[in-house]
């Protein structure tokens, strides 16, 4: 399960795979934090800071999200 949610307030957008867990989150480009498993270091979401700034203006950019996401099934 993919879960997306956006905080208008914060202009935050949030990614995540399966459940909430705690993660660690890396910095890959400005405003988009890539949320890691502090165990296996797997990719478990992402959070993009000031997303609308990303695709307001005269030509919207590219946010490059790359990750693998394996079905968990319980």
């Amino acid at each position: 399960m993919l879960a997306i949610a956006y905080d208008k307030d914060a202009d935050v957008l949030y990614i995540t795979e399966g459940r909430p867990r705690k993660a660690i989150g890396e910095m890959v480009e400005d405003g988009v934090i890539v949320r890691r498993d502090p165990k296996t270091k797997a990719v478990v979401g992402f959070t993009i800071v000031d997303f609308m700034e990303h695709f307001t203006g005269t030509k919207p950019q590219r946010i490059p999200l790359k990750a693998h996401f394996s079905a968990v099934v319980a």
